[in-house]
């Protein structure tokens, strides 16, 4: 049985009761953006289909409780080691800064959300005082004219941190829908000649990632917690489309595409800041993604990520500011239309194989 999804008018009316909301109408769909925590909260390609995104089950409490997991696409900041867990060296004790996420943003323009918050860092055990984060979205064409029902979404994302010289960056998750282990996600990656594939966590099963030729594929199905990542010198520095994530949708014969690009990520292992728990001394990933599982928390949150470390900070009048731009473009289509798709955007001479 698959996981729970939502429609556009079920997640509207519970978005509504707790935040402002924006709506973008294209030809065949909507995307549904929150001034809670500056969420992409929905993406539909078609409003008859169920959200690409994902959503909790007890989304309306959640938001209640002003909590950070109410799915979607959201902005945190890296590494995560020094600004999420209070035990830093051990990687233990994870808690989101609820100043960041979800924060108090304001919506100050059109599609344009501000928040300032103080932020801990558990590394040098120094809070700063003024931190800043914006989110900015524009409506965007689609660049494939592939002719399937499509949303796309231009975001531009700033943090600024009021200390000079620290190792940061906006760091952009896409939480994305899956059925589950009968019926799997993909997310495929365009790789470099001889690239490597980054457990994150630790060693990641062959049957769950592999490199394949020129990309890489990953297993999404919240069947067990993992996560990958790419070093920037392993990917492919000419194509913008970094992650193609594809899915069959719940109970239907349709399926949907979610591709994140970007050209304001590392291109050098000395621009990524985000560490690995697994080896902290190791090797650092500038694309990651991540499966969820049952042992994250008391109950099951199907889900996983597809995640973009953008540019690294620079100084700034005595502050450290990264700023990044990507794109998130949705599809949806039949199972043929999408495989052929996702080769058109890895750059394939033959479809590539979902799980």
């Amino acid at each position: 049985m698959a996981h729970k999804s939502y429609f556009l008018k079920e997640l509207k009316d519970i978005a509504s009761g707790h935040s402002s909301i924006s709506t973008v109408a294209t030809d065949s769909g909507t995307i549904l953006i929150t001034e809670y925590g500056a969420r992409i909260l929905g993406l539909f390609p078609r409003n008859d289909l169920p959200n690409c995104l994902w959503n909790p089950e007890k989304i309306d409490s959640l938001m209640n409780e002003r909590s950070w997991m109410v799915g979607g696409e959201r902005l945190w900041i890296a590494p995560e080691r020094d600004f999420y867990y209070e035990n830093p060296r051990d990687f233990e004790g994870h808690k989101v800064p609820a100043g960041m996420d979800p924060g108090d943003f304001k919506k100050t323009g059109n599609l344009t959300f501000k928040a300032q918050y103080p932020l801990f860092d558990f590394i040098r055990n120094e809070t700063y005082e003024e931190c800043f984060s914006q989110r900015s979205f524009k409506l965007k064409t689609d660049p494939f004219n592939s002719g399937l029902a499509f949303v796309g979404v231009e975001v531009c994302d700033t943090i600024s941190v009021n200390k000079p010289d620290i190792d940061i960056c906006c760091w952009s998750m896409s939480m994305v829908y899956t059925c589950g282990p009968e019926m799997p996600g993909t997310a495929f990656f365009p790789v470099a000649d001889n690239a490597a594939i980054l457990g994150y966590f630790g060693q990641v099963p062959e049957d769950r990632a592999q490199i394949v030729g020129t990309h890489a594929r990953f297993r999404i199905d919240a069947d067990g917690i993992y996560k990958i990542a790419f070093k920037p010198e392993d990917t492919v520095s000419d194509n913008k489309s970094k992650i193609v994530y594809i899915s069959p949708y719940p109970d239907s014969d349709s399926w949907f595409c979610l591709v994140k690009r970007s050209g304001d990520i590392p291109r050098v292992q000395e621009e990524c800041v985000d560490p690995p728990k697994a080896d902290a001394e190791g090797p650092r990933g500038a694309i990651q993604a991540y499966n969820n599982g049952p042992d994250f928390g008391d109950e099951l949150l199907p889900f996983g990520e597809i995640e973009l470390q953008l540019a690294k900070g620079i100084t700034k009048d005595s502050n450290t500011v990264s700023t990044g731009t990507h794109e998130l473009l949705c599809y949806s289509g039949s199972k043929s239309s999408i495989v052929s798709l996702a080769k058109e955007i890895l750059r394939l001479s033959s479809d590539p194989l979902p799980y």
